[in-house]
């Protein structure tokens, strides 16, 4: 079975927010799902993107292409990272998932309010 990790669990949120961070023992990539059961206020958006941390430098990068498609509204989206998969934007990216990652939400818009989760199976 595969490993699980959890980046956001469910909540509203109304301001841009790092995730707890979530550690890869043993997994080249990860399928990840986003999950939005709300969404309100004037012209709201949500952005999420996946980083990984330099344990050299300590500091977080963002992977590039690990970037979900923007949402206005509630639905679901998936995102592959995964080293050789063939990339398409927004739905997969070939790279390899750090040890130690993040998501990062930043979310726009006139009183804009999201709920939603972000987890996801490693890949080995």
């Amino acid at each position: 079975m595969p490993t699980q990790i959890t980046y956001f669990t469910s909540s509203a949120r109304d301001e841009t927010a790092s995730s707890d961070i979530a550690m890869n023992h043993r997994g080249k990539g990860v399928s990840l799902h986003l999950d939005i059961t709300a969404a309100s206020g004037s012209s709201p958006t949500l952005d999420v993107k996946l980083q990984g941390y330099d344990e050299l430098g300590a500091d977080y990068f963002d992977i590039p292409g690990a970037v979900f498609a923007q949402a206005t509204g509630t639905g679901t989206d998936e995102l592959v990272l995964y080293p050789g998969v063939a990339e398409t934007s927004n739905v997969s990216v070939s790279d390899v998932l750090p040890r130690v990652s993040r998501a990062v939400a930043t979310i726009g818009g006139s009183s804009p309010s999201f709920t939603f989760t972000l987890g996801g199976s490693l890949i080995e």
